[in-house]
């Protein structure tokens, strides 16, 4: 077996079907593939929910959503990448920003030092599993620790994202199979 199976929502579980339900502008192709374990679906749907909660004194969206990118693309997963990518675009990020990450150019002109460093960070929870202390000690120049925590909050989510959209076979383009295009979403 290549991938998971994708499971509809009809197919699911009464709790997973709730929970989809509680979304109704939204049928996401990772859905058919969480609807698999509906109690870890509710607190996977919660938890993500609290990623994009915009706060007083969060980290910054627009960079949290290149940090997002980034690591989607570090895990090979062209659906993460794809609807944070169109994510990043509407919070101001560029294409040629998009572009470069897609690239594995994450040090790319088109960043700035900031930027960088927040991909550099990435990189380092992602791969490392434990940021450098170069890293850390620059970031904290800038950020409080709640941001920080709130940036490697955001990277783990999307490595775990990422593998379930992988497990399910998901790539860019699959949300509008179920229906998010006509919400204007397109990646």
């Amino acid at each position: 077996m290549k991938q998971l199976p994708l499971i509809s929502k009809e197919d699911a579980e009464p709790k997973a079907r709730i929970l989809w339900e509680s979304m109704p502008d939204f049928d996401l192709a990772i859905f058919h593939v969480t609807a698999h374990a509906p109690d870890a679906m509710e607190g996977w749907m919660r938890f993500g929910g609290t990623i994009w909660r915009e706060e007083d004194g969060g980290f910054p969206l627009l960079q949290k959503e290149m940090a997002e990118v980034w690591t989607s693309v570090l895990a090979n997963s062209s659906y993460e990448w794809g609807n944070h990518g169109a994510g990043m675009l509407r919070r101001g990020g560029t294409q040629d920003q998009l572009d470069a990450l897609i690239a594995r150019q994450p040090d790319a002109d088109v960043f700035d030092d900031m930027e960088k460093l927040v991909l550099q960070f990435t990189t380092e929870v992602t791969i490392d599993a434990r940021p450098s202390e170069e890293s850390i000690m620059a970031l904290a120049q800038v950020y409080t620790p709640r941001q920080i925590t709130e940036l490697v909050f955001g990277i783990c989510g999307y490595m775990m994202n990422s593998r379930l959209a992988n497990l399910g076979g998901s790539e860019i383009g699959d949300d509008e199979d179920y229906g998010m295009f006509r919400l204007g979403r397109k990646t």
